[in-house]
């Protein structure tokens, strides 16, 4: 809507809200929304301009269809040839998505794909035999036109040899039998085993699952769907807030918890929690966040809540993008300490499937830790998108029951890995920030100005802080859009000005413009920073705020912007900053580099999202 802090908008007829950067009017439906400019001091409220917004209506992209064939070729080995008919309109392009074996999420028209990845004129896209391929039409700007989806035909495979322990190779831990893909089970169908599944209701035992076990090739996937009215039952004994925990201990790839709509629906209503749990992993989602209204709305008017599956899915990361994490790990210089697992939510109706890749606040997995690794070696989570593109995400190591799991929390959906990835910068080491630097380097959150040097007391720039923060959250770098004058399509910046932007962390300033070179004020700063603590939870949890009862510590806090004031006692009041010199705010002096990796630290840590 182009909407920025000095500017009040009304929802049909309703009184004029001040916009803080954060309350976007609900415009999820049709609406008729006035905005002006806010009365200042003398200055009356502007003229008011009407916008009229109307529900768009979701079409799933279809009409593409697409053959594939073995390229044939020492040359070609791992690949498969696609073909697509019509051809790509002028100036469209074709993207491709690898689902391996799991279920194609057929996009809408108009939608921009995320983790999609360009396909080459000779049509060659890098796959396993029998990978589900999405193929993408997208005009120049990037937005869907059409889709279709193929199976992979691959004849000559590249040979994949198994890797040692990366810290004790030869210990002798090795992998149970059947739980390693590629560790040459004959192929084929087995014949599928059915076993009961007690489901724990705040740790009360309840039969009210089945496990459903298939094996396909070299793939054993556990399905377990919950009996809908053992659980309702068990939720009303329990009351609001109850966690439904279904735990899994079989040995198999992939697992999937299936529920209908309606069970996600009365889960949301109480307040309740889901937890898939494994002997690998565990993935804990609060039903709210599922949103399944929003999900229903999708597949059309009229939908009935029972007839929408619901699937909650962790499985091992397919052969395919193993090899690119492999590729990923090597380019970046990290070693992965545990099995990549894919974390993935889905909901189905009919033939639609439509992923939630995306929260609105944090989600937990854990990823146990292999018993041979040293927990002191352990540097973080990361996602590794199937474009090789690796993004931190927030993680601590915890132990439970004598085993160290990795506790990743991000906002979205994707293959996770765990990562030790030491870095030291030289020239922090003497200086007061070592530790923060040195950790956040680590983490992939900052980069040096080279390999060795940091540079920690030179100012950052607007740009920079975008990007930090974007990493810190863990953020998918480029989703939304942004418009501001000055951010040109191809800057290194882009990305993540894209995503802050998108998640509502930074404004542009009157003239549209986002300044990327200016350097960041330390007001500018906590502004960021107290929508960073909203998204991560530390705004809720440092409670009520008392600006002028925090300002009185600070000698100069009368320079503070009137626009800044509350970010600033935030901040401070959660422990994020102190004074310069002990007693000053100094607002409007810049942030060094070093500030700003310990600022990110502390956010992160007072969050409870590293430890």
């Amino acid at each position: 809507m182009g909407l920025n802090t000095s500017m009040e908008f009304s929802v049909d007829d309703g009184p004029f809200v001040r916009y803080d950067g954060t309350n976007l009017p609900d415009l999820s439906s049709e609406h008729t929304v006035k905005v002006r400019v806010a009365a200042s001091g003398s200055v009356p409220a502007g003229p008011a301009t009407t916008l009229t917004f109307t529900t768009n209506v979701l079409i799933p992209a279809g009409d593409l269809a697409v053959s594939a064939s073995d390229p044939g070729g020492a040359e070609s080995n791992g690949y498969t040839q696609i073909k697509v008919t019509p051809a790509p309109a002028e100036g469209h392009k074709l993207l491709y998505k690898n689902f391996g074996l799991g279920s194609i999420v057929v996009p809408n028209v108009g939608d921009l794909l995320t983790g999609y990845t360009l396909v080459g004129s000779e049509g060659l896209i890098p796959a396993a035999n029998g990978d589900t391929i999405g193929i993408a039409e997208v005009d120049a700007e990037g937005m869907v036109v059409k889709y279709g989806s193929v199976i992979a035909v691959v004849a000559v495979t590249t040979p994949v040899t198994p890797t040692p322990d990366p810290v004790s190779p030869g210990s002798g831990n090795n992998p149970s039998s059947g739980s390693n893909p590629n560790s040459g089970t004959p192929s084929g169908n087995a014949a599928s085993t059915v076993t009961d599944v007690i489901v724990l209701v705040n740790g009360k035992e309840e039969n009210a699952g089945t496990a459903t076990t298939t094996t396909s090739g070299n793939t054993k996937t556990t399905i377990i769907t919950v009996d809908p009215l053992k659980l309702q039952a068990k939720l009303d004994a329990e009351g609001i807030g109850a966690v439904v925990t279904i735990p899994v201990m079989l040995d198999s790839n992939i697992f999937v918890g299936e529920l209908n709509g309606q069970m996600i629906k009365n889960m949301e209503n109480a307040a309740a929690t889901l937890v898939l749990q494994t002997s690998k992993a565990s993935y804990t989602l609060p039903a709210a966040e599922i949103n399944i209204g929003a999900l229903a709305r999708q597949f059309g008017t009229g939908v009935k809540l029972e007839d929408i599956k619901l699937k909650i899915t962790i499985g091992e990361s397919s052969a395919t993008m193993n090899q690119v994490i492999a590729v990923a790990a090597s380019k970046g210089g990290f070693d992965l300490v545990a099995p990549s697992l894919d974390f993935t939510v889905t909901g189905t109706y009919g033939n639609a499937t439509v992923e939630i890749n995306r929260f609105d606040a944090y989600v937990k997995r854990t990823v146990e830790i292999p018993g041979a690794i040293d927990p002191n070696r352990i540097t973080t989570g990361i996602v590794v998108e199937p474009d090789g593109t690796v993004r931190h995400v927030p993680t601590q190591i915890i132990r439970k029951n004598g085993k160290y799991y990795a506790e990743i929390n991000s906002l979205t959906n994707s293959s996770y890995s765990v990562v030790w990835h030491p870095l030291t910068f030289a020239d922090v080491e003497k200086h007061w920030a070592k530790a923060a630097v040195n950790d956040m380097g680590s983490r992939l959150v900052i980069n040096g100005v080279n390999e060795t040097t940091f540079n920690p007391n030179a100012d950052i720039t607007r740009a920079e802080f975008a990007a930090i923060i974007v990493r810190g959250l863990g953020l998918r770098i480029g989703e939304g859009a942004t418009s501001f004058a000055d951010v040109p399509v191809n800057a290194w910046y882009t990305g993540a000005v894209q995503t802050a932007s998108e998640y509502g962390l930074i404004n542009g300033f009157e003239d549209g413009n986002f300044r990327p070179d200016a350097k960041l004020t330390r007001e500018q700063a906590m502004t960021i920073i107290a929508k960073a603590m909203k998204l991560t939870g530390l705004a809720d949890r440092t409670g009520t705020v008392d600006t002028a009862g925090v300002f009185a510590a600070f000698t100069d806090a009368g320079l503070a912007g009137s626009w800044a004031k509350d970010s600033l006692a935030l901040a401070a009041k959660a422990g994020l900053i102190s004074g310069r010199g002990g007693n000053k705010l100094e607002a409007k002096a810049n942030v060094t580099r070093a500030e700003v990796a310990v600022l990110m630290q502390r956010l992160l840590q007072k969050s409870d999202l590293i430890d």
